[in-house]
C-alpha cells in the first residue's frame, strides 16, 4: 500500500492555504476565494478541520470537519456549517486524491475532489446543490503553509 494515502491533507495536521473561484448557476459573476484550512490530530485514525472561507470583497464562512477513517481506503466526513447545519458525508482515499461527497437529497449535497499535484499542493473542483437547486462550481488549489 502506498504510505501516502495517509499523508493527505486531510491526515496532516498543519495549515492549508488556498485561493480559487466560485461560481453560481444563477450568475455569469465569478468570484475570487481564498480559503484556510487548519487540521489537527486528535486520535489516531481521527482529524479535525477548520476551513475559513472568505470571498474576495465579499462573505467569510466557517466550516468544522470530524474526519474518521473507515479503512485504508475510506473515511466519514461530518461537515458543521452555521447557516447549513450538520451533514454525514463519506469519502475515499486513493493514491493521488481525496474526495468526499454529502448526500442529503433536497436539502445538501455535492462532493469535492482534491488532487495530489506534490505533497504539499492539491487541485480542487466541487459541486454543490442547493434545496432550490441552483449549482455552486468552486475550482482552486491548496497548499501546505511553510
Amino acid at each position: 500500500m502506498d504510505t501516502r494515502l495517509n499523508t493527505h491533507f486531510l491526515f496532516t495536521p498543519g495549515q492549508w492555504l488556498g485561493t480559487g473561484e466560485v461560481h453560481f448557476t444563477m450568475s455569469t459573476e465569478v468570484l475570487q476565494f481564498r480559503t484556510k484550512w487548519v487540521v489537527t490530530q486528535e486520535e489516531d485514525d481521527l482529524f479535525n478541520a477548520t476551513q475559513v472561507v472568505e470571498v474576495v470583497g465579499g462573505d467569510r464562512i466557517a466550516n468544522l470537519f470530524e474526519i474518521s477513517k473507515e479503512g485504508p481506503g475510506s473515511f466519514e466526513i461530518i461537515l458543521e456549517n452555521e447557516l447549513l447545519g450538520t451533514f454525514i458525508g463519506n469519502g475515499i482515499i486513493e493514491d493521488e486524491r481525496v474526495a468526499w461527497e454529502f448526500r442529503d437529497k433536497g436539502t445538501f449535497e455535492g462532493y469535492e475532489v482534491y488532487n495530489r499535484v506534490s505533497d504539499t499542493e492539491y487541485t480542487m473542483h466541487a459541486e454543490y446543490l442547493s434545496s432550490d437547486q441552483l449549482r455552486t462550481e468552486i475550482r482552486g488549489r491548496i497548499w501546505l503553509q511553510s
